[in-house]
C-alpha cells in the first residue's frame, strides 16, 4: 500500500494530530511538573535546614557577644582585691560604655550605691534602676525587653559572688534599634531573613525596624504554639505567608541558645528556590523538549502546506495592521505638536511681560545683573522658538536651558525660591527627554504655590541613570483657579509616542513628584 502525502494534509488528518498532540503535550506535562515538583520540593528543604542551622548558629553567636561583660567581671572577683574591686569594675563599664549598642550602664557592690557608666546624667533613669535593682537584689540573673523612655531595649544584669562573699549585681540597657542596625550587617548576603522574640512574643530583632517592640503573634501568623517542640525535633517548621515579604516562606522557629534568656529566632526562607537539582531537572525537561519539539514540527510542516493561503490573508491583514498603528503614532505625534504649539503660545506672552517687567527694575538697580539678566532671556527664546525634531532634546541641553530660566525666576522671586540641582548619575546627560520638561513643572510649581521669605518654596531635580526626579514642596495657594494639567497632557503624550510608560505623577500631603523616564535615543 502506497503512503500519499495529500491525505496526511486533510482536514481529519489534522483533528487525529491535534488530539494526539494534546494527549503527548498533557502527559509530558504531567510528568514533568510531577519530577520538578519532587525534586524542588526536596532540594529546597534540605538546602533551607542547613541554611536555618547556620543561621541560628550565627546569631546565637551574635548575641552572646553582649553577654561577655559577665565573664569579664567573674575574672575581676578572681584576681582583685577588695579596695580595688571598684576601680576594676568601673574600667569595664567604662569600656562597655564606649559601644554604640550600650545605651545605659550601671553596677552596684554590695549594698552600696549604685555606680553608673553611660546614663549618669539622667535622673529619671537612675530612679528606675535604683526600683529595679531593689526589685530584682536576689535573682542571679535577668535578661529581659522592656521600654525605657520611648525606645525598646534589651536589659541585662547579673548578680556574681566572689569566695570572700563580696556580691556584684551588674546591669546594661542595649538600644535595639542600634541592634537592628549591627545586625544588618551580619551576613547579609544570605537567602533568608529572621526575627527574634521573647516569650511573651516582643519583637527584639526583625529586618524591619518598624516590627522591633510589636508582639509578634500579632503582625504575623506565628502562633504561641509554634514556640512549644517535641522531644524529638527542638525545632517548628512551617510553610507562613511572611508579614515582611508578603510572599510564602518556609519557616523554621527554635528556642535561642543565649545564656539567661528565653528568647526564640524564626529563619524564614521563601519558598521560591534556587535548586541544587537543577541539572537533574534539566535533564528530563530537555528530553521531553526534544520529543515535543521534533513532533510540533511535523505537524507544523504539514499545516503550512494546507494552510498557506490562511497564512498569506493573515499577512495581508498583519500588514493593514502595521499600517494602522503607524497612522495612530503619526496622530499621537502631530497631537502632541499640537500641544506644544499651544503650550508655547501660552508661555510666551505671560513670561515676557514678567521678565520685561523685572528687566525694567534691575536696569537702575544692578546693571550688571540686568546685563546677565537681558543674556539669559535672549537665549531662553531662542530655545523656545527651534523646537527640536520628535519633541525631546537631550538632558544636557534641557539642563542647560533651566539653569537660564530659574536665573529669571530667582531675580524676580528673590530667596522666595529655592532651587537645586543634583546630578547622580553623569552618562544620564546624553540620554533625552521631552522638550520643555523642566520649564513646565517648574511655571506649575509657582504657578500653583505659595512663595515667601519664611516658606520659600523649595524645587528639586535629582538626575537618576533612567530616570530624572522634580519635587517641590506643597503650599497651595488659595482661590486659584483649577488646573487644566496642559503642560502634563503634553509630557504624557511624548511619552506615549515613544512607548515609555512609567511617566508618573504623585502628590501627597507635603510634596509634588513628578518622575521623568529617560529616553535612550541610541538603544
Amino acid at each position: 500500500m502506497k503512503f500519499k502525502l495529500k491525505y496526511t494534509t486533510t482536514r481529519r488528518a489534522f483533528l487525529v494530530y491535534g488530539i494526539i498532540s494534546i494527549l503527548l503535550a498533557g502527559i509530558s506535562v504531567f510528568v514533568l511538573s510531577n519530577l520538578i515538583t519532587k525534586i524542588t520540593e526536596k532540594s529546597n528543604e534540605e538546602m533551607a535546614q542547613r541554611n536555618f542551622i547556620k543561621k541560628q548558629e550565627l546569631v546565637s553567636q551574635e548575641f552572646s557577644k553582649f553577654l561577655e561583660p559577665q565573664r569579664q567581671i567573674k575574672e575581676l572577683l578572681k584576681i582583685s582585691i577588695p579596695r580595688e574591686l571598684v576601680s576594676n569594675i568601673a574600667v569595664v563599664s567604662a569600656i562597655q560604655a564606649t559601644d554604640s549598642l550600650v545605651l545605659h550602664n550601671w553596677f552596684r557592690i554590695d549594698d552600696g550605691k549604685i555606680h553608673f557608666g553611660k546614663g549618669e546624667n539622667e535622673i529619671t533613669y537612675q530612679n528606675n534602676i535604683n526600683r529595679f535593682v531593689a526589685k530584682n537584689k536576689d535573682l542571679t540573673q535577668n535578661s529581659s525587653i522592656i521600654k525605657e523612655g520611648n525606645q525598646w531595649v534589651w536589659r541585662c544584669f547579673f548578680k556574681l559572688e566572689s569566695t570572700n562573699k563580696t556580691i556584684v549585681r551588674y546591669g546594661y540597657d542595649i538600644n535595639l534599634k542600634a541592634l537592628h542596625n549591627y545586625f544588618s550587617t551580619v551576613d547579609e548576603k544570605a537567602p533568608n531573613y529572621i526575627f527574634v522574640f521573647d516569650q511573651n512574643g516582643i519583637c527584639i530583632f526583625h529586618p524591619d525596624i518598624l516590627f522591633i517592640g510589636q508582639n509578634i503573634f500579632k503582625i504575623s501568623n506565628l502562633k504561641p504554639s509554634d514556640t512549644l517542640f517535641n522531644k524529638d525535633k527542638n525545632f517548628i517548621k512551617r510553610i507562613s505567608l511572611s508579614e515582611y515579604l508578603k510572599l510564602d516562606v518556609i519557616r523554621f522557629t527554635k528556642k535561642l541558645d543565649v545564656q539567661g534568656s528565653d528568647w526564640y529566632i524564626s529563619v524564614n526562607f521563601p519558598k521560591v528556590f534556587a535548586d541544587e537539582n537543577v541539572n537533574l531537572v534539566k535533564k528530563y525537561a530537555t528530553l521531553i523538549y526534544l520529543v515535543t519539539t521534533a513532533m510540533l514540527l511535523f505537524i507544523f510542516y504539514l499545516f503550512a502546506r494546507a494552510n498557506r493561503r490562511s497564512y498569506l490573508e493573515k499577512a495581508q491583514l498583519t500588514k493593514e495592521k502595521n499600517s494602522l498603528f503607524l497612522e495612530n503614532e503619526k496622530i499621537i505625534k502631530e497631537k502632541a505638536l499640537i500641544q506644544l504649539r499651544q503650550l508655547k503660545e501660552q508661555i510666551n506672552p505671560h513670561f515676557l511681560f514678567n521678565s520685561l517687567n523685572s528687566l525694567y527694575m534691575l536696569i537702575d538697580s544692578d546693571g550688571k545683573i540686568a546685563k546677565k539678566f537681558t543674556l539669559n532671556l535672549s537665549r531662553i527664546y531662542r530655545y523656545l522658538i527651534d523646537p527640536p525634531e520628535g519633541n525631546i532634546v537631550s538632558l544636557n541641553q534641557e539642563l542647560l536651558f533651566i539653569e537660564k530660566y530659574i536665573f529669571l525666576q530667582q531675580t524676580r522671586f528673590n530667596d522666595e525660591l529655592i532651587f537645586t540641582i543634583k546630578i547622580e548619575d553623569e552618562s544620564a546627560l546624553s540620554k533625552s527627554l521631552p522638550y520643555l520638561s523642566f520649564q513646565i513643572l517648574v511655571e506649575n510649581a509657582i504657578k500653583h504655590n505659595l512663595a515667601t521669605h519664611d516658606k520659600p518654596l523649595h524645587t528639586q531635580i535629582i538626575v537618576e541613570k533612567n530616570k530624572v526626579t522634580v519635587i517641590n514642596n506643597l503650599q497651595k495657594k488659595p482661590n486659584t483657579e483649577p488646573s487644566t494639567k496642559f503642560g502634563l497632557n503634553y509630557l504624557r503624550s511624548i511619552y506615549d509616542y515613544y512607548s515609555k510608560n512609567d511617566f508618573e505623577v504623585s502628590e501627597k500631603e507635603e510634596t509634588f513628584t513628578c518622575i521623568l523616564p529617560l529616553i535612550d535615543i541610541h538603544s
